[in-house]
């Protein structure tokens, strides 16, 4: 029973980081499933994916109550997402995933240095204040950007915010809270055939996915509600230091392993 508890509480930082910076909320699960619950990497990269689905419904209708979700990408995102998501679940069976998880280490460690630029005013490709709605951006960018947001979704286990959101940011200039909302609901729809996936390749815990989803949805609710009502700035701080932190954890964690 306490490590249950101890494992929604979990879920709800999960849930909270997921509704507050749009990227599904893998970022603390992942870690957690491997570094505190001890488990293998394989379990830790298949069992975060059942645990973002409602992670991400409920902080994406959240930030749907506030018109931050852009329809046209999360259509074209989502239907292009879906054919990398297959792809990279399968890649993920076939290779040594404690490379994979050096790998997710320095993508967050990348993320952490690009919006820390933009939130103290150095990334001059960052758009910080919220400005009107970009223009709708080509179809074959968002088919691009889907595809390689729903590998990265399958490949590292991460619900593909990770590249969802930078790339809405950097790419399509998209206003900060829109990003972080069309990420949300992306992630929703990237996360089925991954873990479908994931399931028949025995790497989802079905007991921590459990415990874990009462603590997102709640956890999730609050998050968005968090980042809604604060300054851009703020939220970008706070998200740097936070992929950081995680990125060094990742990278630590798993170099001591190949030694």
């Amino acid at each position: 029973m306490v490590e249950f508890l101890f494992i929604m509480l979990v879920g709800f930082a999960a849930g909270f980081f997921s509704g507050a910076f749009g990227i599904g909320g893998a970022v603390i699960t992942t870690p957690a499933i491997r570094v505190i619950l001890g488990e293998s990497s394989n379990i830790a990269l298949g069992t975060p994916l059942p645990i973002v689905f409602p992670s991400a419904v409920v902080g994406g209708f959240n930030y749907w109550r506030a018109g931050k979700i852009v329809k046209r990408a999360f259509f074209y995102c989502s239907l292009f997402g879906l054919a990398g998501t297959v792809a990279g679940s399968l890649i993920t069976g076939m290779i040594d995933t404690r490379y994979i998880m050096i790998i997710t280490g320095l993508i967050i460690i990348y993320l952490a240095y690009r919006t820390f630029a933009t939130a103290i005013g150095k990334d001059p490709y960052g758009l910080l204040e919220e400005t009107d709605s970009a223009p709708p951006a080509p179809i074959w960018k968002l088919a691009l950007i889907g595809i390689t947001a729903g590998f990265f979704s399958g490949f590292l286990g991460l619900g593909g915010g990770a590249i969802l959101v930078p790339a809405f940011f950097f790419i399509l200039h998209m206003d900060v809270k829109e990003c972080l909302g069309t990420s949300l609901v992306v992630i929703a729809v990237l996360a089925v055939p991954g873990t479908i996936i994931h399931s028949f390749l025995g790497h989802v815990d079905w007991s921590i996915v459990l415990a874990m989803t009462i603590g997102v949805m709640p956890g999730a609710y609050v998050g968005s509600s968090f980042t809604l009502q604060a300054r851009n700035r703020r939220v970008l701080l706070l998200f740097s230091f936070f992929l950081l932190a995680i990125g060094i954890l990742f990278i630590f964690k798993e170099t001591q392993g190949l030694i």
